[in-house]
């Protein structure tokens, strides 16, 4: 028995492949990017002060250093323990994972304790 494979396309089929591709190659460069950008950030904060005008193409950009701040569990474990003896929400398929957009915004409205919260700050450059 022999098997025949059709390979044609239709219009809307290469147009999905060579989107998707498209999509993988940009993906990749984004990534370059980002590692070249976070490379560059220390010497960029040190010679911007705390602010700096530069002309880019002809036009005015202005770079300014900036603290972007992240929030995370400190131990999962404890958050659990804590959240369910406080009465505060979990996860709704698991009673033992408290998702992280739900903590943050906990964090954000004060009603969680400041033991279970692991800050992260990171110098950024804002570019206007």
């Amino acid at each position: 028995m022999t098997t025949t494979i059709n390979l044609r396309s239709t219009a809307t089929l290469t147009n999905y492949v060579r989107t998707v591709d498209r999509m993988r190659t940009l993906a990749k460069q984004l990534n370059e990017l980002s590692k070249l950008e976070t490379k560059l950030r220390p010497e960029v904060l040190a010679e911007i002060g705390d602010r700096r005008e530069i002309a880019v193409r002809g036009q005015v950009r202005i770079l300014e250093p900036s603290t972007k701040e992240s929030i995370g569990q400190a131990d999962t474990e404890k958050t659990v323990e804590v959240f369910k003896a406080i009465g505060l929400p979990l996860n709704q398929r698991s009673a033992e994972y408290v998702a992280p957009a739900s903590f943050s915004k906990l964090v954000r409205d004060g009603v969680v304790p400041e033991e279970l919260i692991e800050r992260k700050t990171e110098s950024i450059v804002i570019v206007h």
